[in-house]
């Protein structure tokens, strides 16, 4: 009976550490392979194709862009890299939702594929408001490539972007002007 109790003991302690190494295998190194693999299926290879673009006249921008990531950037930099640069702004909605209406594009660098215009919704960024919770008035958003990809937004309220120490949206489009000429 010692025999079968030891045997039994054994088998489940086996069972237990294969669960455990199987479980970490799967959890660390299967989603590396997927990756790897659906990167060599669609033809990604690096950031660059989402920041600047295949068609970027300048290569330093891709490698700075692999380097860090846009939302780490300073702001002038962030403005330098994007290809669109758009201000939507709340509207409510009949059915009580919040909708992003692009209202103004401050920046598009010329040959860049944008499918939005002023007066679209910008849906990923539209949404059902919760009480107690202070949205804003609407938000930056920041595009980068051809066709353009959202990389990065932040709100404003009033006349002020909250996550940029309150800096005044006069400012921000001068910085936009600036950096586009």
């Amino acid at each position: 009976m010692k025999k079968i109790f030891e045997g039994l003991l054994f088998g489940i302690g086996f069972s237990i550490s294969f669960i455990i190494i199987w479980y970490l295998a799967a959890y660390f190194v299967t989603p590396m392979f997927f990756e790897a693999r659906i990167r060599s299926t669609t033809g990604e290879s690096s950031i660059e194709e989402y920041s600047a673009g295949p068609n970027s006249s300048n290569p330093l921008e891709n490698s700075y862009e692999m380097q860090n990531e846009f939302h780490n950037l300073e702001i002038e930099e962030q403005i330098k890299l994007a290809s669109v640069i758009a201000i939507a702004e709340y509207v409510p909605s009949k059915d009580g939702k919040s909708i992003a209406i692009i209202s103004e594009i401050l920046k598009m660098q010329s040959n860049t594929k944008f499918y939005y215009e002023v007066g679209d919704e910008f849906p990923d960024s539209s949404f059902f408001p919760e009480d107690h919770t202070n949205y804003g008035d609407g938000l930056i958003i920041f595009f980068t490539g051809s066709p353009a990809m959202m990389r990065l937004s932040m709100t404003y309220s009033g006349d002020r972007i909250r996550s940029l120490g309150d800096l005044p949206l006069k400012l921000f489009r001068k910085k936009c002007k600036e950096t586009d000429a």
